[in-house]
């Protein structure tokens, strides 16, 4: 994890290498959630990422906390500029396809992933800090309770995803490296923006 953080952060593209690290600390898909994110979907004040149903997998809206390692990253990317994209680019308005920064990544530093991988390991952080199913899967927007009746009674708000967040961006932050510390992290933020 260090050194496929180092990697991210010498990528000489801030808008990716911002993407990919939102990716890593959300679990958020790729190009529905996380690369066509507009600055209305960002609440500050509340600190939460509100994507409509109409841009997720499952047609479920997704109102994710943000920990205080991503809201750290999206105050910098909002102080960047006035685009209405979180990650914008050249004509299609926002980014797309971030392969090319994956293989700089893995031509720095040997470690080969994919945006999905990082969803993955969002998940397997997530599940080794023993949280419910349930939680994990309200993380990264998967469908509670098609399958369980006991799970279509289960009511996820972003208050009661807070904790499991935070905690989720901290053991991350443990694993880069960056000592789990939110201080730490915000400092690194800032360094980098």
């Amino acid at each position: 994890m260090p050194a496929f953080y180092a990697a991210v952060e010498a990528l000489e593209h801030p808008v990716f290498r911002d993407y990919i690290k939102l990716l890593l600390f959300t679990g958020m898909r790729r190009d529905e959630e996380a690369a066509s994110l507009t600055w209305a979907m960002i609440d500050f004040t509340n600190r939460v990422i509100r994507v409509p149903g109409s841009q997720t997998k499952n047609d479920e809206p997704l109102d994710l906390p943000m920990p205080s390692f991503v809201r750290d990253l999206l105050v910098a990317r909002r102080s960047l500029g006035d685009s209405h994209w979180v990650f914008p680019a050249g004509r299609a308005g926002h980014i797309g396809d971030p392969t090319p920064h994956f293989k700089a990544v893995a031509a720095t530093c040997g470690v080969r992933v994919s945006a999905h991988d990082l969803r993955r390991t969002f998940i397997t952080v997530a599940e080794s800090c023993d949280f419910s199913e349930w939680v994990v899967k309200a993380l990264v927007n998967h469908t509670l309770g098609r399958s369980d009746v006991t799970g279509g009674y289960i009511q996820m708000t972003p208050e009661r995803l807070r904790k499991p967040m935070q905690k989720v961006c901290d053991r991350l932050l443990e694993l880069i490296g960056l000592t789990g510390s939110s201080e730490a992290a915000s400092d690194a933020v800032t360094r980098i923006a």
